[in-house]
């Protein structure tokens, strides 16, 4: 029997993407990217023809453990060690800290930059020039219509990255950008606005521009008021309920389930057949629902609130047209269980979390503020296999799941495959 390749060996590796973003935009000057292993090893030479070598790795995207201290103390043991003994050869340029994907709470960020940050260092040959040269990222700022001097990124966990601009004529844009091969494209996001746009949706970024430029894939929009909330009150989810009863419809059919499942079958071809009766019944159970615009991905991280209230929905990266009303609100709820320690996503399916008298509620308020009757037992579990499928899809492709860790696929797809063929027993 063929051993199974690593699944993670399938989506590429999210450094030296964002490492392509700091390298020279001159294509004559020869650059090699290393990507730093977890004991942040230095390498020991470098290609005779390179004039630049990018080192490091991104920030870990976790929660701080135990084990985080030992990492930090490599971490920074490395970097002492390129300031005084760099590689032979090459002089440090520059020293780029990576910090982790952004959260609530500015001790926790603290927290997880000491703990879990990436680093990117620059090196240059001896002998090359001193002269500063242009980045692939201040060629695609001014291409985007900015002239910021030092664009300072945010790197994403997936290997994109974010810059807060000012355009020409005065408008606060964010910049996303990615390099061209990743699988995060900036212009899906950038679509997701589009239509949203023309539906009238509210509380939304507006989208500006979109462009190609080297390698890089770009987009702009514009700055989403408020700031990240540390908890879901009931304030701030009736206002989520609000917003999300004006997504607009979608095409005739449901399609974001097959669409997911099929990514997940790419990636777990021995459960081909669980999956593929996932889809039929998933099918069967939509019946009596009108598909809308989904978000995909709506969590707090995704959410601003101003005074209390809901101020913008952002990162519409991972939208479909034609979702399940309702997975939204149950993608919402369970991200905020999960933060209070009720379980993985396979866990929170095979407890039929989406059963919970407040979830049902929470159902209950959204469609009656889309004047459509509340799911029926068979609509309820549809919506849960929307929610379960996207979440499954969202784990394939960002590095935020550890895919080839038996331990995760155990809980997330061995112990929640049979809960749906209850299911389909249950509900036909």
């Amino acid at each position: 029997m063929t051993e199974q390749p690593p699944r993670r060996s399938r989506v590429p590796p999210p450094f030296p993407p964002l490492a392509y973003l700091y390298q020279p935009a001159d294509p004559n000057v020869a650059t090699a990217i290393v990507d730093a292993d977890d004991r942040w090893a230095l390498p020991d030479s470098a290609p005779d023809d390179v004039d630049v070598l990018l080192w490091g790795r991104l920030a870990l995207n976790r929660r701080p453990t135990a084990n985080s201290i030992e990492y930090a103390s490599r971490r920074e043991l490395a970097i002492r060690r390129l300031r005084t003994r760099p590689l032979n050869g090459f002089r440090l340029a520059a020293l780029y800290r990576l910090p982790p994907v952004r959260r609530p709470g500015a001790i926790r960020r603290r927290v997880r930059t000491v703990s879990l940050g990436g680093v990117l260092a620059e090196l240059v040959r001896d002998d090359a020039p001193t002269s500063d040269r242009p980045r692939v990222i201040d060629a695609v700022v001014r291409a985007a219509g900015s002239e910021a001097g030092d664009p300072r990124m945010r790197p994403s966990g997936d290997g994109s990255a974010l810059v807060r601009l000012t355009l020409a004529d005065g408008t606060r844009a964010e910049l996303r950008v990615a390099k061209r091969e990743l699988p995060k494209d900036p212009a899906r996001g950038h679509a997701a606005l589009t239509a949203l746009a023309k539906g009238g949706v509210e509380l939304v970024p507006r989208p500006l521009g979109l462009g190609t430029t080297l390698e890089a894939r770009w987009s702009t929009e514009t700055v989403a008021p408020g700031r990240h909330v540390l908890t879901l009150d009931e304030t701030l989810l009736d206002d989520v309920i609000a917003f999300l009863a004006t997504m607009p419809a979608g095409a005739p059919h449901c399609t974001a389930i097959d669409d997911h499942l099929t990514e997940v079958i790419d990636f777990f071809p021995e459960h081909a057949t669980a999956l593929r009766d996932v889809m039929a019944a998933g099918r069967r159970w939509c019946a009596g629902l009108r598909p809308v615009l989904i978000h995909g991905d709506l969590w707090l991280n995704n959410i601003f609130a101003m005074a209390g209230r809901l101020s913008a929905v952002f990162d519409w990266d991972t939208w479909h047209p034609a979702g399940l009303p309702g997975t939204d609100l149950l993608t919402l709820l369970a991200s905020d269980a999960r933060t209070r320690g009720h379980g993985d996503v396979g866990d929170l399916l095979s407890s039929d979390f989406w059963r919970r008298p407040e979830v049902a509620d929470a159902f209950k308020a959204y469609f009656r503020a889309r004047d459509e009757p509340p799911p029926d037992a068979a609509g309820q579990a549809a919506i849960a296999t929307g929610w379960w499928a996207s979440r499954m899809a969202g784990a394939l492709h960002r590095g935020l799941r550890f895919i080839d860790d038996p331990a995760w696929v155990r809980r997330n797809m061995d112990d929640a495959l049979p809960r749906f063929e209850r299911l389909a027993q249950e509900l036909g």
